[in-house]
This record gives C-alpha cells, sequence and structure tokens, in this order.
C-alpha cells in the first residue's frame, strides 16, 4: 500500500504559484494512496492557517523544516514516518543532501521524489561537471527522482549539479482551462475596469516586478511605440506599494498615458480576454511560467525573450514571437509585426489556446505527475 508524505519548504497557505501546485499535487497523491487517510503533509509552520484543499476532518499534519539539523527534531520526524508507515515522500525542492534523509529511508521511506520548481544550478562542463557528478554520488539517501517544469531546469540538473540523467524527468505546468479560456463577453473588460478607450489594443503582463523579470523593457518598447502610434496600451499587474515608481520614472510624457500598472489582482483571467497579446520580457533567469500558460490559455499570443526554459513555452510563429532579451527595440519591432498584415493574430491566438488545451492542462499535469511518480514506485519495489 501507498502511504505519501508531500513535504514543502515553505509555510501552509503561502499562496502565489505554489498554491496550484499544493492541489496537483494532492490530486497525484490521492490517485497514488486511494484514500485521503494514506495522506500525509508537511509543512515547516502553519501560522498562516491548514491548506484548504483537504476534504472536511483531513488532520494528517505534520510540522517539520527540511533544513533541520537538531537530532531530536530530525528523530521525532522519522518517527512520524515510520509509525504511520510512511513510505514514500514527495518533496518540493528536495536537493541532493539534507540532514533528515538517512533517517526517513531508516523509518521505512522506500520511494523520495523531488520536484523542482527552479534550477539546481548554472550550466557546467569538463572537469567542473565531472566533480560535481563526483560529489553527488557520495550523497546515497537522496532523491531517487527529480522532477522539473522545464527542459531548461532538468538541464540544470544533470548538466549543471550532475545528478545522472536518468534521474531526472520532464513534467510542464498545467493551467485550469475552465477558468482561462477567451471569452468575448470580457472583450472590453479591461478598457472599462480601467477607463481605457475601446479602440485602444492591449498588450499584457502579470508577474513580479523585480528587475530581472524586464518591466523595464517593456517600458523602454512603450516609448519607442508610443512615438510611432496611439492605438496600444501596456498593462501590467504584480506591482506592490511603490514597486512601479523605477518604471514609471522611464516613461515619456505620451507613453506614461499608455502604460497602466494595475497592482495585484484576483481578476487577471477576465483581464486577459481583453488583450491582444501578452509579454514576458525576462532579462535574467526565467523558465516555464505559470503566467505564460495562463495567458496563452485565454488566447493570447506571447511575446518572449528567448532565454532557457521560457522559449519553451511558445512555438515561434505559430504561438508567439520570441526576441532578444533586454531588447526593448526588438520588443517594440515584434509588437509592431504582430498587429501587421504578414501575421494572421486571430490564427496565431487559436493555435495558442489548443495547444495549452491539449498539452498544458491541469488535468493533463496531474496525469502526467501520476505516471512519472507511479513508474518510480515501480523501480523503487
Amino acid at each position: 500500500m501507498t502511504k505519501i508524505l508531500i513535504l514543502y519548504h515553505c509555510e501552509a497557505n503561502t499562496g502565489y504559484a505554489i498554491g496550484s501546485l499544493e492541489k496537483v499535487f494532492w490530486s497525484m497523491a490521492l490517485r497514488l494512496a486511494g484514500s485521503p487517510d494514506n495522506i500525509h503533509l508537511c509543512y515547516p509552520g502553519y501560522n498562516n492557517g491548514y491548506p484548504d484543499y483537504t476534504p472536511e476532518g483531513f488532520d494528517n499534519f505534520v510540522e517539520f523544516s527540511d533544513r533541520q539539523n537538531a537530532t531530536d527534531k530530525v528523530e521525532l520526524f522519522a518517527s512520524y514516518l515510520k509509525k504511520n508507515n510512511i513510505n514514500v515522500i514527495f518533496g518540493f525542492d528536495q536537493p541532493v543532501s539534507l540532514p533528515y534523509y538517512k533517517a526517513a529511508r531508516s523509518a521505512g521511506v522506500s520511494s523520495f521524489i523531488s520536484y523542482w520548481g527552479a534550477p539546481m544550478s548554472s550550466i557546467n562542463s569538463g572537469l567542473k561537471l565531472l566533480l560535481k557528478k563526483l560529489d553527488v554520488m557520495r550523497y546515497r539517501h537522496g532523491p531517487d527522482l527529480y522532477i522539473f517544469e522545464s527542459e531548461a531546469m532538468r538541464q540544470s540538473a544533470y548538466l549543471g549539479r550532475g545528478v545522472p540523467k536518468e534521474k531526472t524527468a520532464l513534467c510542464h505546468l498545467g493551467v485550469d482551462t475552465e477558468k482561462y479560456h477567451p471569452d468575448e463577453e470580457d472583450q472590453y473588460y479591461a478598457h472599462d475596469l480601467f477607463g481605457i478607450p475601446r479602440d485602444k489594443q492591449l498588450f499584457f503582463y502579470s508577474g513580479h516586478f523585480e528587475e530581472r523579470k524586464g518591466v523595464r523593457v517593456i517600458a523602454e518598447a512603450a516609448n519607442i511605440i508610443a512615438a510611432q502610434r496611439d492605438d496600444i496600451a501596456f498593462i501590467l499587474f504584480g506591482n506592490r506599494n511603490d514597486e512601479a515608481a523605477p518604471y514609471q520614472a522611464l516613461l515619456n510624457e505620451k507613453s506614461s498615458k499608455q502604460v497602466i500598472f494595475g497592482g495585484y489582482r484576483s481578476d487577471l483571467h477576465r483581464i486577459h480576454r481583453s488583450c491582444k497579446a501578452g509579454i514576458i520580457a525576462s532579462t535574467g533567469w526565467d523558465s516555464f511560467t505559470m503566467s505564460s500558460i495562463e495567458m496563452q490559455a485565454s488566447g493570447l499570443p506571447l511575446l518572449v525573450s528567448n532565454l532557457q526554459g521560457l522559449r519553451e513555452t511558445i512555438v515561434d510563429g505559430e504561438t508567439g514571437l520570441l526576441f532578444s532579451p533586454g531588447s526593448a527595440a526588438e520588443l517594440a519591432e515584434r509588437v509592431q509585426m504582430l498587429l501587421g498584415k504578414t501575421i494572421n493574430i486571430e490564427k496565431m491566438s487559436q493555435n495558442a489556446v489548443s495547444r495549452i488545451q491539449s498539452q498544458f492542462s491541469t488535468e493533463i499535469q496531474t496525469q502526467n505527475l501520476t505516471s512519472l511518480t507511479k513508474q518510480q514506485l515501480t523501480r523503487s519495489k
């Protein structure tokens, strides 16, 4: 019988992208274990309350930090595993070695899967990669399988950290296509919400406002576009407090009237439907982001930086267009191309929706994750 513990490195109810993953992990575990009674959840803390995705009456919660190295705490955690006959750990961002691994194995854990939402390492080669591989070989109690959200992330494990390639796998993110989908009734939702004339063509961004996410590139591209045409507006979301201030300062008099910073909102799926296309202009590491498939599921072709896993989010020329990271001039050019006569933007929108529905739905993600985990359980027997 499969008895699985899902282990998180962050507090319960942290929110953001982890929220959708928690539900997928729960669904995966339920398919493998057959009953909530055979599933246990582990978080470093519950200061924000207990998760709301579990059924009423569920109380298989344990509090433990994966970075804990105090012997008594580790032993207490191992006792919990043994008492509840837990034989599978599915952990979030669990590296090659941590203090609790040996104790968990001794307590009866036969299968250990680590799901990664970030790169493990920069890419290495030659002697440095060889030394990384030798280092990984020293640790016998760590994960049996590492699952990544993009091929670029996966490569960071076997071409960076030195993890054997056969111990890595790919499972793309999935989106709720019942929530994110085109809907003509919302075609002017964002226009009316923000007082934008309905004849404006909207370009959308949502995400963090840290420098590497490329908001500066979008602002600089807006300056270029504003000098060429006035039928476009850029609407950007995710800014908190005064995070938008540095980018507002970059805008000239004309472009400042064509760029709106919308803050943090819960109705982005409806705002998508008013937009012509989406933009992800990251300049540093970025991968297969949730926002990229949410936008495409809503019918938005994407203009994305040609970076790592980010390029995996589209089919260039069919569901979106790539541009050089950091190049505001190229981004402005792609905006013009998308609205020009050489590209059928309606067809590109249809292609985006079709691709997401057929390959990147939440159900497909759950199926793939369940299959990969089941395969590992079979190998571990």
